[in-house]
């Protein structure tokens, strides 16, 4: 018979160790990358934990956290404006996803259960048996009948709370392996912002190149539309679409594709969002531009800059040779919380389309992946990351990917 596990109590912390034990865990929550690139949900968060610790919990209603978090007049219309409405959601959703990566077995957590903007405090309910008291006996030089089986009474007594304390102990590791979610592999950890959540991931890609692009028209007609470079996708970046829906795919996450021009701020605000292409998508261009690696041009020569390192050119293409002359190609591969979309965001981006194919195939590719990622300092799982790679590029075919740097920050 399948085991049933009782619902935990929330937890609430009465002195000032218990209420610091809270505020650490606060701390971790908000400096994970779920949070640490937004500025609204850290202080949603802060201030409901804050106010629930000092006896205010009472004072958490939707106009109250409007005016106060969010800077709202008190008169605010909260139907008009369900700013808080918004952000309890998507904090309730950082958090499962915060737990689900990193803290399934937590000692505490931190909880905002639906419909209430009052967060709640949840301990282990596998908390260790404190051991058994040691039952010190009088000694004596004969012990009376009556005086023994009071002895071997107490020590048995004893016995017993010892093998509960073991069998309590098997108990929790049992259970423990039980519910213990499986532990991701570099790659899922890697794709993990992008797999979790309800929201659909939205992948801009570039098409046609902004250069070459000529005003439509409502008299255009349909077969100068269709052959006109006005929506055009390359087949190399046709090919990286298909990698990188295909790892949404394995994980049943839902996704829409836009191209980039037609990818507004509203479209790509709050979701997990893929850019796929670096000169032909503005969103790549702008959002990499405060990255340590970012696209560059000089004249007809793009390249891929370390903003630490602005001297090294090496990593370039010349767009003036003849395509058939071009020997290698390079990308920009970047997991990131961003502030201006307030959600992860990956890159698969190379300067020409044979490196945005390669990225593509890195970030798809479980055994590329997996030999990049163990290069990169411990705790990456939970940080920023961006990768400059290259592929040699042999009878106008790219080569696998290959690292070339990489920064964690």
């Amino acid at each position: 018979m399948p085991e049933t596990l009782s619902p935990v109590a929330p937890w609430v912390p009465t002195t000032s160790e218990e209420r610091e034990l809270v505020l650490k865990e606060l701390e971790g929550i908000v400096a994970s990358y779920h949070f640490r690139g937004s500025k609204r949900y850290p202080a949603f968060l802060k201030f409901v934990v804050d106010a629930a610790l000092h006896g205010r919990a009472h004072h958490l209603k939707e106009r109250t956290l409007g005016v106060e978090v969010f800077g709202r007049d008190p008169n605010y219309d909260t139907n008009a404006d369900p700013v808080v409405r918004f952000s309890a959601g998507e904090v309730r959703k950082r958090i499962a996803q915060y737990y689900h990566e990193n803290g399934n077995a937590a000692r505490l957590r931190i909880e905002l259960p639906l419909g209430s903007y009052v967060p709640e405090f949840i301990l282990s309910a596998h908390e260790p048996v404190a051991a058994a008291p040691v039952v010190e006996l009088p000694m004596q030089a004969a012990a009376s009948p009556q005086t023994t089986h009071s002895a071997r009474g107490v020590w048995v007594a004893v016995l017993m709370l010892a093998l509960a304390g073991m069998g309590w102990g098997i108990f929790t590791l049992v259970r423990a392996h039980r519910t213990k979610a499986p532990a991701l592999d570099m790659q899922q950890s890697f794709w993990a912002p992008f797999s979790a959540g309800t929201r659909p991931v939205l992948i801009a890609i570039g098409t046609s190149h902004p250069n070459k692009m000529a005003p439509e028209s409502a008299n255009m007609s349909f077969f100068d539309y269709g052959v006109e470079p006005y929506h055009h996708v390359s087949v190399l970046s046709a090919i990286a679409l298909a990698h990188v829906a295909g790892m949404l795919k394995q994980s049943d996450k839902v996704y829409e594709v836009k191209e980039a021009r037609d990818a507004s701020l509203t479209d790509i605000r709050s979701r997990p969002l893929i850019l796929i292409g670096a000169t032909n998508n503005t969103w790549t261009m702008h959002l990499v531009s405060g990255l340590r690696y970012r696209f560059a041009f000089d004249g007809r020569i793009a390249l891929v800059q370390d903003s630490q390192n602005p001297g090294n050119t090496a990593w370039r293409l010349d767009y003036s040779v003849p395509f058939a002359s071009i020997a290698s190609d390079y990308a920009i591969v970047a997991r990131f919380h961003d502030a201006t979309t307030e959600g992860p965001v990956m890159v698969v981006a190379g300067l020409g389309f044979y490196g945005t194919e390669a990225a593509s195939e890195l970030v798809e590719s479980k055994q590329y992946m997996d030999a990049v990622l163990k290069t990169l300092p411990a705790g990456w799982e939970e940080k920023n990351v961006e990768l400059v790679i290259k592929t040699d590029v042999i009878d106008n075919k790219g080569g696998p990917p290959v690292l070339l740097a990489s920064t964690v920050w």
